[in-house]
C-alpha cells in the first residue's frame, strides 16, 4: 500500500482511505439499508470462484515469466517495472486468497442456528464482512488490471 514515488515504508494515506475506509463505509451502509444477496448467492459463489480460478492462471503466467521480465527490466535498468513485476504477484496471490475467504464467508451466511437469540446480529455482522471483503477483491482487481496495463505498456513502448 506505499506509492511508487513514495520512499518510505509507511502505508500510503490515499490508499488506506481507498481500500479500507470506503469499503467499510460502503459495507455498512449497505448492511444497515438492508440489501441482502441471498437470492445471488449461488451466482456470487460462482463468480468468485471462477475469477479465482482466472487469477491462479495468470499467477502461473506471470511466474512463468517473471524470470524473462526480470531480465528484460535488468538489461533496461528499469527499476518501476522490477517494481511492478513484485507487486503484480503479491497483488494476484491476495486476490486468491481473498477470494478463496470471500466464499467461505458467503457459506457462512447459509448457516442457520436455530434458537440463537443473536442470529440477526451475526447475520448483519456476516453480511458486511461479505460487502467488505467483495468490495476489498474489486479493488485489488482493478488494480491487478491497472499494472498488467502499464506493465504491458512499458513493455510495448
Amino acid at each position: 500500500m506505499r506509492s511508487l514515488n513514495q520512499s518510505s515504508n509507511r502505508i500510503y494515506w490515499k490508499d488506506f482511505l481507498l481500500f479500507f475506509v470506503f469499503p467499510i463505509i460502503v459495507s455498512t451502509l449497505l448492511v444497515w439499508k438492508g440489501y441482502s444477496f441471498k437470492e445471488q448467492l449461488g451466482n456470487l459463489i460462482a463468480a468468485i470462484s471462477i475469477f479465482g480460478g482466472f487469477l491462479f492462471n495468470l499467477l502461473a503466467i506471470i511466474y512463468s515469466q517473471m524470470e524473462n521480465i526480470k531480465k528484460d527490466a535488468e538489461t533496461e535498468d528499469d527499476e518501476v517495472k522490477k517494481r511492478f513485476i513484485n507487486e503484480i504477484h503479491i497483488n494476484i496471490s491476495f486476490c486468491i486468497v481473498l477470494s478463496i475467504c470471500i466464499v467461505l464467508t458467503l457459506l457462512l451466511t447459509t448457516i442457520d442456528i436455530p434458537e440463537f437469540q443473536y442470529l440477526d446480529v451475526l447475520n448483519k455482522i456476516i453480511n458486511g464482512l461479505n460487502y467488505f471483503l467483495m468490495i476489498l477483491f474489486l479493488l485489488t482487481l482493478t488494480m491487478i488490471l491497472n499494472r498488467v496495463y502499464i506493465l504491458l505498456k512499458k513493455g510495448a513502448a
